[in-house]
């Protein structure tokens, strides 16, 4: 079970995907990026004269190779927010470590690493010219030998991002909250500033509402107590009175979460008061369980 909590910032029981499950997602990504690439091979070769010399074509070769490797799960993940066609079909998704959104900027160092580090083509094409044998001889062994190593089953670039890939679907369907928010208090942090927490504390949030049941009852009161102090010297105006610090943290991930969604995807977050010059902390601000 994965410490993070993606799906709207708190659905649990969500689990990192494994090497088998990847490699179903991968398959049906090499399959469509196969057929791309020869359609705008043969779009390509058509364009160029006729009497091309045979490294003319060797390159362009190379050139489309490159740009459908790069460009497919770079576009696909971009605009699928994190799911590619065949992450969609093994119910997978890319998420950055703190549990938000796949950005551009991780979509594209994660297709760059794909093709030069995960698929290993350099040194694929260098084990060909060696040895002899088959270019496919070492595909995707780098990559394989990542997961199978990682305890989240990152691949290299999935380290080099800082992203992670979970599994939205799981035997007993998708993640659930242990206990759902408050309907008023999902409507205040629906107007609250909940951008300016500092994402290690939106981790830790995370983290903790994931495992408060696992944790001694005592303890777990006492952290998600002194993290909903700690979250609420960010987060302006103060929760309506009453709110337990398990509730307002789980509002306010959600909410963070959802936020970073709608940017990613080019929507506008319902909250639209952008004051330039008070990020971060609060000058004054005061917990909504201090004294």
């Amino acid at each position: 079970m994965s410490e993070l909590v993606v799906a709207e910032g708190v659905a649990l029981e969500l689990r990192p995907a494994r090497l088998a499950s990847r490699t179903v997602a991968l398959a049906l990504d090499a399959v469509l990026m196969l057929v791309v690439y020869l359609i705008c091979y043969r779009i390509i070769k058509a364009l160029v004269n006729a009497g091309a010399s045979s490294d003319t074509v060797d390159a362009l070769r190379t050139a489309t190779l490159v740009l459908v490797g790069v460009g497919y799960p770079l576009v696909s993940e971009s605009v699928g927010s994190g799911r590619s066609i065949g992450k969609v079909a093994a119910g997978l998704r890319v998420v950055r470590l703190d549990g938000g959104p796949e950005r551009f900027r991780h979509a594209l160092v994660r297709a760059l690493a794909l093709l030069f580090a995960d698929v290993g083509l350099p040194i694929s094409l260098a084990n060909q010219l060696v040895t002899g044998l088959p270019l496919i001889t070492l595909y995707c062994l780098p990559g394989a030998i990542a997961v199978a190593c990682s305890k989240q089953g990152r691949r290299l670039g999935d380290l080099l991002a800082g992203t992670i890939v979970v599994r939205e679907r799981t035997e007993a369907g998708a993640g659930r909250m242990p206990l759902a928010p408050n309907p008023v208090v999902a409507q205040w942090a629906a107007s609250a500033r909940v951008e300016d927490v500092p994402p290690g504390l939106v981790l830790a949030a995370r983290q903790l509402i994931s495992r408060v049941f696992e944790i001694d009852r005592a303890a777990a009161a006492e952290l998600t107590d002194q993290l909903a102090r700690q979250v609420a010297t960010y987060v302006t105006p103060a929760p309506p009175p009453g709110v337990a610090p398990y509730q307002y943290l789980v509002a306010v991930t959600a909410e963070r979460y959802r936020r970073e969604l709608a940017v990613s995807s080019g929507r506008s977050p319902a909250y639209t008061d952008r004051r330039p010059g008070l990020r971060g902390k609060r000058p004054g601000a005061r917990s909504a369980w201090s004294a």
